[in-house]
């Protein structure tokens, strides 16, 4: 399985740039260069400080605060350079009530042509630092190669982002790291800064017992980008799933984000 998934993400990045040249070709819709199109691609020149807030129902609810921050820069004038850093703050159920604290903070580098297109993707890599509480991921350092693909057109966005990570080092007492984490990206903007989205982010922790290893959660949102303020541009967004499968067994996830546009080029 760990050589199907790498070799899975090296065949989808040899056919990113195909079809960068078959398809990415110069007859784009203009308004591309738009805020509204670019604060929907995960690999847009676009500097944005996210937070996002999950909450898992169930039993016992789980709380997760994503803070994020992406961060673009121009390494040629063909390339850009995408680089995207995740530190969750997890309240969990354990065994002795809740845990609390940092999960496995991810650090992203992706490369994506700077020339703006209805077609894009970015290739790199993503490293996933151990958990301090060992209760809240993993325990072990752990990288994996980062495919995106992104397409745009007629005010739709869709595409996906797929890592597997595999762990290098860490605790030779705890066990081995083989986590698959995409996200599934569709929208469709409206008028007036409001859009509609779906980005369901699916994982598999292969390691697991067979009936705990997918994570899948089905459902949609709506957001809004709010320029004209006093401040910096923000895009506001939320979103309600239900989980068909779920390693916790949580019925339903309810998703709230707030992101500050810091430059857009």
């Amino acid at each position: 399985m760990k050589k199907f998934t790498l070799m899975l993400c090296f065949w989808l990045f040899l056919l990113s740039v195909y079809a960068q040249e078959k398809f990415g070709s110069d007859d784009y819709n203009s308004d591309l260069t738009s805020l509204e199109y670019k604060i929907q691609s995960p690999i847009a020149n676009l500097a944005v400080i996210p937070l996002h807030y999950n909450l898992s129902i169930s039993n016992e609810n789980m709380n997760v605060l994503k803070l994020q921050t992406t961060i673009p820069t121009a390494i040629s004038q063909k390339w850009l350079l995408i680089n995207n850093v995740k530190i969750p703050v997890i309240n969990a159920p354990s065994i002795r009530g809740y845990s609390n604290g940092f999960g496995n903070i991810q650090i992203m580098s992706v490369i994506t042509p700077s020339k703006i297109s209805n077609f894009t993707w970015g290739f790199g890599p993503a490293i996933l630092f151990p958990s301090i509480n060992k209760s809240l991921g993993f325990d072990k350092l752990s990288v994996s190669p980062t495919v995106v693909i992104i397409k745009q057109a007629n005010t739709f966005t869709y595409g996906f982002r797929l890592q597997n990570f595999l762990s290098i080092a860490g605790n030779s007492n705890t066990e081995k790291v083989n986590f698959l984490n995409s996200e599934i990206i569709l929208s469709k903007n409206l008028k007036n800064g409001w859009y509609v989205y779906s980005s369901p982010n699916i994982t598999a922790n292969w390691n697991a017992e067979s009936n705990k290893q997918w994570t899948i959660p089905l459902g949609a949102g709506v957001g809004k980008l709010i320029t004209q303020n006093r401040y910096l541009p923000l895009n506001l967004k939320g979103s309600v799933y239900k989980y068909v499968a779920h390693s916790l067994d949580a019925d339903w996830l309810i998703q709230v984000e707030a992101s500050f546009i810091i430059n857009s080029k």
